[in-house]
């Protein structure tokens, strides 16, 4: 198995996972569609920076649109997840949203007549049970409501995941993820505007959290390449890992015993879901 990728795979769960934690974080001052503008606009810089060093081809204008609609997926996945975790636990929030964000493409294709493995369908009949689980230990309207902005976060990155992946398929994969987060970026800016409170914007955090979300994304893309896209899915699927590890430690975040069931599970389906492909 070619090193690199398995490198990359695992660099990727940690830059997510930091950029998550550090988006999230914040959110909770500056609000989360003024923090994902600013993340996204500095991921875009740094995308910039590597088309004018790497110089690769322009793509055709299919794949081109098709990178402008996974910009909008992503940017809601985003936004979404930023808020839930602003509201709720960082947690559960985060380990939903990325069950979720490969069973719901999985659950697509197979009602499309793409096979699914049994492996798979344990992952996906564990992150149902996880979100059970969050569930109930979520027993007030905030709770409820972070976790229903999971479900959006895990549409929305599912969307991403599938979008960004024909769009690299059909042209190039950088072209593709500027494509994205140059959509990405103008959509959370219109929605923000008049949002912006100088006073009150973490600059130097939301730098970190759109370096750390685009290196996520490109390592993604440099596993995918080099290892099974399955292998790939799983290395860079652990980033809740990263996420929880911080908010427990830098946040001294506690969840109740049904939502570290409901974490457990919605790691355990991440595993399953993609090593069985």
């Amino acid at each position: 198995m070619p090193p690199t990728g398995i490198a990359a795979g695992v660099f990727s769960a940690l830059s997510f996972g930091v950029g998550d934690f550090a988006g999230a974080f914040a959110a909770r001052r500056a609000g989360a569609l003024i923090v994902v503008a600013g993340a996204h606009f500095v991921g875009l810089v740094a995308l910039i920076v590597g088309l004018l060093l790497l110089r690769p081809p322009v793509p055709d204008l299919g794949p081109a649109l098709i990178g402008v609609a996974a910009g909008v997926a992503g940017a809601i996945g985003l936004a979404a997840l930023y808020r839930g975790m602003s509201l709720g636990s960082m947690g559960i929030v985060t380990s939903l949203s990325g069950a979720g964000s490969l069973a719901i493409p999985l659950v697509a294709g197979a009602a499309l007549g793409a096979s699914v493995t049994p492996v798979q369908l344990a992952g996906v009949v564990c992150a149902a049970a996880a979100a059970g689980a969050a569930s109930g230990a979520s027993r007030d309207d905030i709770g409820r409501r972070a976790l229903l902005l999971a479900a959006a976060a895990a549409l929305g990155f599912g969307t991403w995941y599938v979008l960004l992946d024909l769009a690299a398929r059909g042209g190039d994969p950088l072209w593709a993820l500027v494509f994205s987060r140059a959509t990405s970026a103008t959509l959370a800016a219109a929605f923000a505007v008049g949002r912006f409170d100088r006073s009150r914007f973490p600059y130097l955090i939301v730098i970190a959290a759109g370096l750390f979300d685009v290196g996520g994304n490109a390592l993604y893309v440099v596993a995918r390449d080099d290892i099974p896209i399955g292998l790939a899915a799983a290395l860079t699927g652990l980033y809740p890992i990263v996420t929880m590890i911080l908010a427990r430690f830098v946040l001294g975040e506690h969840l109740p015993r049904l939502g570290q069931v409901g974490v457990a599970l919605a790691l355990l389906g991440i595993v399953l879901i993609s090593a069985g492909g």
